[in-house]
């Protein structure tokens, strides 16, 4: 199965175990900076993996471009 999901700052993405993450940047080399989403407010965990390493195991789960209710 071929993907190819461009990912935007903003997005909301899950792995199989259930972790959620928010897409924070796409750098010039291919890299997804990412931010982990969770209830703990004290604590902000971030990473970064490649793009092909993240789309295998993130799958989208909320558009970071949808509009707000006015």
């Amino acid at each position: 199965m071929i993907r190819n999901f461009q990912f935007n700052v903003g997005d909301i993405c899950e792995d199989p175990t259930g972790l959620r993450v928010r897409v924070d940047d796409v750098d010039i080399y291919n890299y997804v900076h990412f931010s982990v989403v969770s209830d703990e407010r004290d604590e902000t965990k971030v990473g970064q993996m490649s793009h092909v390493a993240f789309d295998h195991r993130f799958a989208r789960i909320a558009n970071g471009m949808r509009r707000r209710a006015a």
